[in-house]
């Protein structure tokens, strides 16, 4: 560590303390002495995969590609002062140590006195998490496009979107212990849901109230894939459909690539647009309607190019459907509300229009209500509902971006 550690006597005295039953009333404890009793606590776990699971989950994404692998104690203590948050009294290392205690592999004596380190009273502000007020969160889903075809599953959890902080705002979740990155299997979908949502609850947000939404990105060939309609069992073997438990919108992983290109800029532009309407009672001047399948791409791209929603309300050939989404990543549109059936054939279609009646930030939460009234009903419009939400403010995190540019 940077500071300098306590001799051995010291170091005995302080471990027989702790581990015998000392009483740790830690207002008085300077800080560094802290973190040496941690450092002692940690030595007498036996169990080194503890110690590597929950640094493991502290490392912000990407971390490995530019830092070996801690190999000791030391080490990950080390690391952890290293790595950036933006408010000291929630620390890398306070999150840490309370990952720590909620492992029932690490000896209970050993968890008892890393929580009454806890109480200190420099740790005590970042432990107070909890708010009576609900947090805003997203859950980001990427499906990255391979040549052979095949799609690659990776995941990042954003527990509260008030922080902007890169280092502190994305918690890259566990989609295979072994790796970050897996193949897509549909047959596997409800597994890996089930099991990215249990750490997004249980790991991070421990009880505290949230509105979640679930952003998928998608490669442009599967924009209009039914998403919303994913399912997993929860505890209780009860089959939850995410579209209605949870806000889910679909984005597009092509603008991943193209952030510091002239599209980039256009849809950094139009967002800023969304920006200003955000609280405007209805939004109808800034939307326009494609509701026929013929076209003209290239006027269709100069339309877009002075609105920030796009209405799509016709059913569309594979190649018209490609078209379309040329004009939209060219003029950089952020908000599309996509009927994948044809409204006409639908018995409510004047209820796809009342969706842009209220403000721009109820519009996924509306949506979510329209799928939850047309579940069981297939030709209501809540079934066919596609709504692509893309803000350029809340990707997945770039590391080799992150990085060169620091």
């Amino acid at each position: 560590m940077s500071e300098e550690k306590l001799s051995s006597a010291s170091q005995q005295d302080i471990l027989k303390d702790l581990l015998v039953g000392g009483n740790l009333t830690t207002r008085d404890i300077k800080q560094q002495n802290i973190k040496n009793q941690i450092n002692l606590l940690l030595l007498n776990i036996l169990d080194d995969n503890a110690i590597n699971k929950a640094f493991s989950k502290i490392a912000p994404d990407g971390w490995f590609d530019w830092k070996d692998k801690p190999k000791d104690v030391n080490d990950v203590l080390e690391q952890l002062e290293e790595i950036p948050y933006s408010n000291s009294n929630n620390s890398a290392l306070l999150k840490f140590v309370c990952l720590l205690t909620q492992d029932n592999n690490i000896p209970q004596t050993i968890s008892e006195k890393l929580k009454q380190l806890l109480t200190n009273e420099s740790f005590e502000a970042g432990n107070k998490t909890t708010s009576i007020q609900s947090l805003h969160s997203y859950l980001l889903i990427q499906l990255r496009p391979e040549s052979s075809r095949e799609l690659y599953v990776k995941a990042w959890f954003i527990p509260d979107d008030t922080i902007q902080d890169p280092w502190e705002r994305f918690k890259p979740l566990t989609v295979d212990e072994q790796q970050s990155e897996i193949p897509f299997v549909p047959e596997k979908l409800p597994i890996l849901l089930s099991k990215l949502l249990q750490q997004c609850f249980e790991e991070y947000l421990q009880g505290q109230p949230t509105e979640l939404t679930i952003e998928i990105f998608l490669p442009r060939d599967r924009l209009c894939d039914e998403v919303e309609k994913w399912e997993y069992k929860d505890d209780e073997d009860c089959n939850i459909i995410i579209g209605k438990d949870f806000r889910v919108v679909v984005r597009s992983y092509d603008r991943l690539k193209k952030l510091r290109t002239q599209q980039g800029s256009y849809w950094r532009r139009n967002w800023e647009k969304v920006q200003l309407r955000w609280q405007a009672p209805s939004c109808y001047e800034q939307a326009m309607t494609v509701s026929q399948a013929c076209f003209d791409a290239n006027k269709l791209r100069d339309l877009l190019f002075e609105k920030i929603i796009l209405k799509i309300c016709c059913d569309l050939s594979d190649l018209e459907r490609n078209a379309l989404l040329s004009a939209i990543h060219s003029a950089g549109t952020p908000i599309i509300i996509w009927s994948r059936c044809e409204l006409n054939s639908l018995k409510n279609p004047e209820h796809f229009d009342a969706l842009l009646k209220k403000p721009l930030h109820e519009l996924s939460t509306c949506v979510r209500e329209q799928r939850r009234l047309g579940s069981d009903h297939e030709m209501h419009l809540g079934n066919h509902l596609v709504l692509w939400w893309d803000d350029p403010n809340r990707i997945p995190p770039n590391p080799a971006l992150e990085f060169s540019s620091s």
